[in-house]
């Protein structure tokens, strides 16, 4: 299982140990079980007992987290989760400032916006001066490099050069 952070605890709530999870990305709270709390430079599992969405985050309960004083310990810490549960559009958007780097073209620069056209998610660069529009799809992903921020592509051929003719 791959993990993906999600946010982290900013205070307690009430006396009976809960805890408001700020979050940054959208994931499905319903399917929600387990989340993942880094300390120490491990990853420790704590259930969910139950939760509430509220103005400020998600008010959360955990297993064998019932007093105030053991939810202070998880204060600050960086949450994680399945990262199957992010939504697909989360997943989009963290893709902004990668670097697009095109098997024939080499690099393309970094990704400016992505949106979706209902069959396919689209990304922009400016490449030599031009907006560059590209279809993400497996097929021409060869591998994003999540720590180094890039994604190796593989353009159809002529696809890029579309762009970069001038129409006289």
């Amino acid at each position: 299982m791959e993990l993906s952070p999600i946010g982290y605890f900013s205070k307690t709530h009430g006396v009976k140990g809960q805890l408001i999870l700020r979050t940054e990305s959208d994931f499905d709270l319903e399917t929600l079980k387990v989340l993942f709390v880094e300390a120490a430079g491990a990853k420790a599992p704590y259930f969910l007992s139950a939760f509430k969405e509220n103005n400020t985050g998600i008010i959360i309960s955990l297993e064998d987290i019932d007093a105030v004083e053991k939810a202070k310990l998880l204060l600050g810490k960086k949450v994680f989760i399945d990262a199957a549960l992010i939504s697909e559009e989360a997943a989009e958007t963290d893709i902004l400032g990668f670097e697009l780097i095109d098997k024939q073209h080499g690099s393309l620069g970094a990704i400016i916006s992505t949106s979706d056209n209902g069959q396919q998610v689209l990304v922009s660069v400016n490449y030599k001066g031009k907006e560059v529009i590209l279809p993400l799809v497996e097929e021409f992903i060869e591998k994003i490099d999540e720590n180094e921020k890039t994604i190796f592509f593989n353009a159809p051929d002529g696809l890029i050069d579309v762009y970069l003719n001038d129409k006289e």
